[in-house]
Parts: structure tokens; C-alpha cells; sequence
């Protein structure tokens, strides 16, 4: 498939590209899930990505949320942490958590400082599996950490970009029950 090179995109048309249509069907958790994510492109109400994310999540009866983040962003992660608390069950863990020293995994270290600590991205994608969460949040986790803790996260992860977070600051989530 090349579809960023096609000009026409008679797919939205109807048309049938390639042969996955044929045996592809939708059922069950991933019918809900394609008719939540339908409405909330055809809504037509503005909403950022957390309240998105949010009514996403109640709409398929997730109680527990999970939030990964890069230490860097620990203020915006308390934000979220504090808006996503009052419909669900939250629970954060940041990207040093039982961290390694670089120099221990042959990694360069970049300051002089006797202990330099690299993300644990398996490490973080393990205690959310413990807590049982139903969706996971990634903030800020830098590439490639990104990347090894959604191939580690038991339930599905989503990336929630840092750059939407100070417009959240005193929001509420309209969450349609």
C-alpha cells in the first residue's frame, strides 16, 4: 500500500484498495471502541485530546488509567493525574522508576555525576501491568521509550501531547456518561 502517495482516495467512496476488507470484521470490544472513536470524529464539538482520551475510556467501561511520564513533565502529569482522578482510578509511574545507571547497560554518560540515570520504559509498562490498568497514557516519553513501553503495556497506549497540557489547567471533562 501507498496510500500517502495517492491523489484520489476513492476509499471514502467506498472503493476497496486492497483484500483485507474481505474476512476483516468487527465485533464485540473493538465495535464499541470503532463507534466511540466514529462519533467522537463526527461530533463535531472541540475537545482536546485528554477529554477525548476520557470519554473514550468511560464509553468502554475502563475504571483504571494508567500514566507514564518522562520526570520532566511531572507537573503535567500531576495535572492529568488530578483531572482523570475524578472519573477513574490512576495510577502514574515516571519514566526513572527503578532506574538503571547508564554506564551499567554500556550507555554514555552525559554528566559527570557518579550515578546516571536512564528511563526504565519496561520497568514502567510492568508496574501499570500489575495495576491492572485498562488504558495507559503516555507524557513526554522520549522515542524510543515510547515505542518499548507500548510493546510492553499489557492494555492499550496512547501518546497525549505535552504541548495541549496548559490550556487543561483549570478544565473539567464533560464526560458523557
Amino acid at each position: 500500500m501507498q496510500c500517502a502517495l495517492c491523489r484520489i482516495k476513492e476509499c471514502v467512496k467506498g472503493k476497496n484498495c486492497s483484500v483485507i476488507k474481505s474476512g476483516l470484521e468487527y465485533t464485540g470490544n473493538d465495535l464499541k471502541a470503532i463507534q466511540i472513536s466514529a462519533w467522537l470524529e463526527s461530533d463535531g464539538m472541540k475537545r482536546t485530546k485528554l477529554e477525548e482520551i476520557a470519554i473514550y475510556a468511560k464509553s468502554l467501561g475502563y475504571t483504571k488509567i494508567g500514566i507514564a511520564f518522562c520526570v520532566e513533565y511531572e507537573r503535567e502529569a500531576r495535572l492529568v493525574y488530578d483531572i482523570l482522578s475524578r472519573y477513574f482510578e490512576v495510577f502514574s509511574v515516571c519514566c526513572k522508576v527503578c532506574s538503571f545507571e547508564k554506564a551499567s547497560l554500556e550507555i554514555k554518560k552525559f554528566k559527570d555525576i557518579e550515578y546516571e540515570a536512564v528511563c526504565n520504559p519496561i520497568g514502567q509498562a510492568m508496574l501499570l501491568n500489575d495495576d491492572l490498568t485498562n488504558l495507559n497514557i503516555m507524557l513526554g516519553l522520549k522515542t524510543g521509550y515510547d515505542i518499548l513501553f507500548a510493546k510492553y503495556s499489557e492494555a492499550p497506549a496512547i501518546t497525549l501531547p505535552v504541548e495541549e497540557l496548559p490550556q487543561l489547567a483549570d478544565s473539567e471533562i464533560d464526560i458523557i456518561e
